[in-house]
């Protein structure tokens, strides 16, 4: 059901030739449908596309109406926090902070062409290392508190507001959303594969209009370079949210003709073979899963993409990004480690290899140490509840494991008949 759901967000085709495959799921799959739609963070696009094409009634009355009422709370949430950021911006203002306001509203209109269409959970800004302790202090004025302090990231949340809610109120007014400043985006730490990230700097910034608000923001090829960094970020830590891809896509369909802005694309890349190949596997992505165009530079570079990578996104990339992987999904055998084989072509050496399949196949002793926790302290309500949830999740990471070890003669296979080295057979 979900292929037959991005069919119809493809920027390449008509929403006519999708129409009769999405009328013949019940209100029931619907139901299921819609929890994976606003995980991927596509719902109101979607919802917006069969508007644009008149085509709402291959939706049950229900399910429609449950989305036109995810809309309508997602505009009041929009509203709600460019109150906030507009606020935020001002006082940034008057300190002297020196800032870049990324992802989120400075998307508007190169990626996504309405806010209300986007959930947003942050608010994110570049700061520079002098403006660190100032922009601190405005934001934890503004009633949030620091929460994550790491990595060259600081998250602040507002100490009085809920957790996460249930996927269905994500876009009410009233949901958690954070403030995150950050000084780099490239996370190492997690993945091990080291990037000479872009200079992104609070130098090099334009003004950005949305709405009334004029705020700072990255030029065009550096607010290209950051989502394609990010998403790949996420690919390699395991799990990307199809909205980004989508986004991007979305901005390749309006400027992958743009001559200039490639050519500014390429000098912002200089001799960075890595992040060359970045740019080519996000917008391969963005065209396998929406149809989006491949602007003739990454043609050019897509030749030096080495053959098993272009195998993973040619064989892997569908499975593994409609895997399950969610804490409260239970899937056995889930095709969320196949990412592994990918990974594992950015690491140096056999033995990071060998590392990354340890700790990707096996929960942690921390996992473990959780689970004896909830065991001896919780209440039996409590702790029959996180136990259930600790069991899902080892038997996830077991299966899904087993999936991957399932995987490795094919992908010795294929990547044979290409000639490629294979890493895997130290794993």
């Amino acid at each position: 059901m979900a292929e037959a759901i991005l069919g119809s967000l493809t920027f390449s085709g008509e929403m006519q030739d999708h129409t009769s495959k999405l009328k013949k799921f019940s209100e029931r799959e619907w139901g299921s449908a819609l929890t994976w739609l606003h995980d991927a963070g596509l719902a109101l696009y979607f919802l917006q596309k069969l508007k644009n094409a008149n085509a709402t009634d291959v939706l049950p009355t229900s399910t429609l109406s449950r989305l036109e009422k995810n809309l309508a709370a997602n505009r009041r949430r929009v509203a709600s926090m460019a109150r906030q950021f507009d606020r935020l911006n001002q006082k940034f203002d008057g300190v002297g902070v020196r800032y870049a306001v990324v992802k989120g509203f400075s998307l508007v209109p190169q990626f996504c062409p309405d806010a209300s269409l986007r959930h947003q959970s942050d608010l994110d800004y570049l700061i520079d290392n002098q403006s660190l302790a100032a922009a601190q202090r405005v934001v934890e004025d503004a009633g949030y508190s620091l929460t994550k302090s790491a990595n060259n990231e600081f998250v602040f949340v507002m100490p009085s507001v809920p957790t996460p809610p249930p996927a269905d109120e994500q876009y009410e007014a009233h949901a958690p959303h954070a403030v995150e400043l950050h000084l780099a985006f490239w996370g190492s730490d997690s993945h091990a594969v080291f990037l000479t990230e872009p200079d992104f700097s609070v130098r090099n910034v334009r003004t950005h209009r949305w709405q009334g608000s004029i705020f700072r923001a990255l030029p065009e090829e550096d607010a290209l370079l950051l989502q394609v960094t990010h998403a790949f970020n996420h690919i390699l830590i395991g799990w990307v949210r199809l909205s980004w891809l989508y986004e991007i896509g979305f901005f390749l369909k309006q400027r992958s003709n743009d001559t200039s802005l490639w050519e500014c694309v390429d000098r912002r890349i200089g001799g960075d073979r890595l992040l060359r190949e970045i740019v080519v596997v996000v917008t391969e992505l963005c065209a396998q899963f929406f149809g989006a165009p491949i602007p003739s530079a990454s043609r050019i570079w897509e030749e030096q993409l080495p053959d098993a990578v272009r195998i993973w996104i040619q064989n892997y990339a569908r499975p593994w990004v409609f895997a399950k992987s969610r804490p409260d999904q239970f899937s056995l055998f889930s095709t969320a480690k196949l990412v592994l084989f990918f990974h594992q072509q950015y690491l140096p050496d056999a033995s990071a290899r060998r590392h990354l399949v340890r700790i990707r196949l096996l929960p942690s002793e921390p996992f473990f140490q959780r689970a004896r926790s909830i065991a001896t302290k919780s209440s039996a309500n409590f702790a029959g509840r996180r136990q259930h949830r600790v069991l899902t999740r080892l038997l996830f990471h077991v299966t899904a494991g087993l999936r991957y070890l399932w995987e490795i003669p094919r992908w010795r296979r294929l990547t044979r008949v290409r000639g490629t080295p294979n890493p895997q057979e130290l794993a």
